[in-house]
């Protein structure tokens, strides 16, 4: 059986000293770090890794989702498998005793952040029965997943040697925003006592859309939309949620392949 256990702490810790270390000697361009972050963030994390590859929720050219594999691999936040086999887990047992990240059951820092520090979380056996089997057969897909840590410091290693200042701006600070835009809304988006907070559907979780976090995560806020059809690529219910990722999907869903030359 293929292993997904994954210590983050092993990329994060070397991470975040480094950017640290950079913030203090480097001068931060937040243009670029804005440009950087859409890449990895709304594209390669929100649209790339959990629309395409953690539910299928549009189809595109293979090329096309090869290169948002690759943007969600450099994106640091998991190895593609365990990514997407975490996020079924908790889509099948969300804010039960067995979701770690439930905020409403585990408390607010453990959701956030403290779960992926303990063994048993990221050891977990039951995340094997949710293994994508259609990951698993696609030999590129893999290749990034099993060579994650690798890819990541090549990537940093290419960019300080052609500009700490770029290496700070265009990937390390992006990476630091887009992890904690996604650990914030996986947590705020399962508390029920959030302002502007409101439920479409009575799911049998604790998902909640919240207007502000709606529009700043570009549509990632809208959860209840998304936990209720986890599988619709576009979540707005209503006029006013705006999803700006389900829209990039819609548009990379219409690249076939006749349009590839």
């Amino acid at each position: 059986m293929r292993k997904l256990n994954w210590y983050f702490y092993k990329v994060w810790a070397p991470m975040t000293l480094l950017t640290l270390v950079l913030l203090l000697t480097q001068s931060v361009d937040w243009t670029i770090v804005m440009v950087g972050w859409f890449l990895l963030g709304p594209v390669a994390t929100g649209v790339g890794l959990h629309r395409l590859l953690g539910h299928r929720a549009f189809a595109t050219h293979c090329y096309v989702e090869k290169v948002l594999a690759y943007l969600a691999t450099i994106s640091a936040y998991s190895p593609i498998l365990f990514w997407v086999a975490q996020h079924q887990y908790h889509h099948k047992h969300s804010d039960t005793e067995k979701d770690p990240t439930s905020p409403e059951n585990k408390g607010f820092w453990y959701s956030f952040l403290y779960w992926r520090f303990l063994k048993e979380n990221l050891d977990k056996a039951d995340f094997f029965n949710y293994c994508s089997k259609r990951i698993i057969r696609d030999s590129r897909l893999m290749w990034l997943n099993d060579n994650f840590t690798k890819i990541i410091w090549a990537h940093i290693l290419i960019l300080l040697i052609l500009s700490p200042a770029i290496l700070l701006s265009l990937y390390l600070l992006p990476v630091l925003i887009e992890s904690t835009r996604i650990n914030l809304l996986n947590s705020f988006s399962h508390v029920s006592r959030m302002p502007f907070s409101y439920r479409n559907y009575n799911t049998n979780d604790k998902s909640y859309n919240n207007l502000i976090f709606g529009y700043l995560s570009l549509g990632f806020g809208w959860h209840n939309n998304h936990h209720y059809n986890p599988a619709k690529n576009i979540v707005h219910d209503r006029w006013w949620e705006l999803d700006i990722e389900g829209y990039i999907g819609y548009l990379l869903s219409k690249i076939k392949p006749k349009d590839i030359v």
